[in-house]
């Protein structure tokens, strides 16, 4: 068992180790062959080890590589944990990610760069594993800080092109915001607990602390603007958009098995410490719902197809946060799944359409392209159905248990938010899909012809699993799977519910979804060539983006404008060379007195003697 687990996560970093050691010796098929393999066996020794945890009952295990820091206020160790919870997330992140590195074949086939690429790709794989799968907190921050270089390295994969670099640049920098929140709450936790070590803390908190303590809730709160940063919610949401200059599956793998995820998983992980901070539970829910509602209606007004997507990505995160702020961390975990499926299938459907039009994104110069995208358009449609809400597609088996954890629980104001970001989002989604392949052709299509097998059968793979993956959590007789194999870890629903088909709330939102769907149908059938000017304020965002620039980033710029070419040159240089010169006058004084000739020493003897004799008896007198 434990040495199925070393190879399951070492690997990527082996094959990441060898690709960049040899890249230029390197062909590129086995550069494709040693990425997407390494990421395969990964997966079969996680599902082996999964497999064997499920047939044996096992309790969770700990294992511990080695000792790291072995000081007494700051026990840390290079350990990990094998549960139920990180083994959904191992799953997840090997099994999308292998589709992802497959798919990436036919999708960077042109590219010179193709081993940095695999490469950069193994590292993020590896990188989010060590954060899944960490024990403790200190070691899970090297993971949630690996996650940050590879998505730094794999947004501006395309480096040449300011665009892209601006944009990896404005991702890193925005992280560390969030980064420095979990620095610091790290920091709390040593200084209150002595360890980092999850389990440990949850089990201290309880004893040493009464619910709702404000030590307790400052400690959670800053881990939760750790999570804001990393799962790019509000206010530090601004740089997921612009991440989209990447190739697009480095958005599909952002967005659906790595890096945003992170920020959900650690709350839930932490779930035990933040249900002893109702506080900033009720913070983690209103940042949420707010989050979601708001990247929904920006996603409406976006005329770049992954930016929908993008923003579409915020919202959901924010009802996984919204999920997560009434104590229903199961229904974020299950959603979190279901979203994983088919946000990679949104990406990757609308990545073939992108890489056959040579990187073409704006849905205005699209249209009509299921005439010449047979497959892709039923597959992005099959995902537009899924996120939407549609029965018997995934998302509407975990959407609508969010919404109904948040009505049993009595969070009505969060309900009603989380039912209309649902059915928002069922407008935008066919919104896209409309402009992208219904009407009239708005494009010069000679020469594009439908995505090579090498990205269809991965996109058509997880068209089966958006299709499917709902029944994970999907009651029949008995408890639903993956609630029954989450509950192990005392992760579970935050109301008990029956059978999903007979709550009033999930028919109010598939209505609501369906009425979405058919307003969109009809408005951008009847209304397309009226419509494709978008609204200003929605597709910048609220201004928001603006706004940070106006009142953090040119008061900086400007401030290391007044630094450099101010109070650098005329004051610190200036007052170095002042005080050089005027050393060099008395140096060059003393180096006259130093004559060398004794006589001319004893008279300054003399003189100072002379001196010294008055001194004392005019202090004397």
């Amino acid at each position: 068992m434990f040495a199925i687990f070393l190879i399951g996560l070492f690997i990527p970093l082996v094959t990441f180790l060898t690709i960049t050691a040899f890249a230029e010796k390197l062909h590129r098929n086995p550069v494709a062959w040693i990425a997407c393999s390494s990421i395969f066996i990964s997966f079969c020794s996680f599902a082996s080890l999964t497999l064997f945890y499920v047939m044996n009952n096992l309790n969770p295990v700990h294992l511990q590589l080695f000792q790291w820091i072995p000081f007494a206020e700051i026990n840390a160790n290079v350990a990990f944990t094998l549960d139920p919870l990180s083994l959904t997330m191992t799953l997840i992140i090997t099994g999308v990610g292998f589709l992802i590195h497959v798919y990436s074949i036919g999708y960077i086939d042109h590219e010179k760069d193709y081993a940095r690429y695999f490469a950069c790709l193994n590292f993020f794989i590896f990188a989010m594993l060590i954060l899944v799968l960490a024990s403790e907190l200190l070691l899970l921050f090297v993971g949630w800080e690996g996650v940050g270089l590879a998505s730094y390295l794999l947004i501006g994969y395309w480096y040449e092109k300011p665009s892209a670099a601006k944009a990896a640049t404005k991702a890193f920098v925005v992280n560390r915001i969030g980064d420095a929140g979990f620095l610091v709450g790290l920091l709390l936790t040593f200084y209150l607990f002595g360890t980092s070590d999850v389990a440990t803390i949850s089990q201290k908190v309880a004893q040493q602390y009464p619910v709702g303590a404000p030590i307790i809730a400052l400690l959670t709160f800053l881990f939760f603007i750790g999570a804001v940063g990393k799962s790019a919610q509000l206010p530090l949401h601004i740089w997921l958009p612009d991440a989209m200059e990447g190739p697009t599956p480095v958005s599909a793998l952002i967005h659906a098995a790595t890096m945003v995820t992170a920020g959900v998983y650690l709350v839930v992980r932490m779930h035990e410490i933040f249900m002893m901070a109702p506080v900033t539970l009720s913070i983690v829910g209103i940042v949420g719902g707010v989050t979601s509602l708001y990247a929904a209606l920006s996603a409406i007004g976006q005329t770049d197809l992954k930016r929908v997507l993008a923003y579409s990505t915020v919202s959901q995160l924010g009802l996984m946060f919204l999920a997560c702020g009434v104590g229903a961390f199961y229904a974020a975990m299950f959603h979190l799944t279901t979203h994983a499926f088919i946000k990679a299938l949104l990406f990757l459907s609308a990545g073939n359409v992108v890489h056959m039009m040579h990187g073409v994104t704006e849905m205005r110069k699209m249209g009509g392209l299921k005439t010449i995208f047979t497959k892709t358009h039923w597959l992005f449609l099959i995902g537009t159905l899924a996120l939407s809400g549609i029965p018997p597609f995934a998302a509407f088996f975990s959407k609508d248990l969010i919404l109904e954890q948040e009505y049993a629980t009595g969070h009505d104001i969060l309900f009603y938010v989380g039912l209309a970001t649902s059915i928002i989002t069922a407008f935008y989604l066919m919104r896209a899909y409309l402009l992208t392949f219904s009407g009239k052709l708005h494009h010069d299509v000679s020469g594009v012809h439908e995505a090579p097998k090498v990205m269809l059968i991965p996109v058509s793979l997880l068209a089966l699993l958006t299709i499917a993956g709902g029944f994970l959590g999907f009651e029949f007789n008995r408890k639903a799977p993956l609630e029954d194999f989450l509950d192990e870890v005392d992760i579970s629903v935050a109301k008990p519910y029956g059978n999903i088909f007979l709550a009033p709330e999930t028919w109010i939102a598939f209505f609501g979804a369906l009425s979405g769907i058919v307003v969109a149908i009809w408005l951008y059938r009847k209304y397309a060539d009226k419509l494709y000017k978008p609204i200003e304020l929605l597709k910048n965002g609220f201004y928001l983006d603006q706004i940070y620039t106006r009142m953090t980033v040119i008061p900086l710029r400007e401030l290391g404008r007044f630094i450099t070419e101010i109070l650098e040159p005329k004051v610190f240089e200036k007052s170095i060379r002042v005080t050089t010169h005027e050393t060099q006058i008395v140096s060059h004084f003393l180096q006259r007195v130093q004559s060398g000739e004794i006589r001319s020493y004893v008279s300054w003897i003399v003189l100072g003697s002379v001196f010294l004799v008055f001194y004392f008896i005019i202090k004397r007198v």
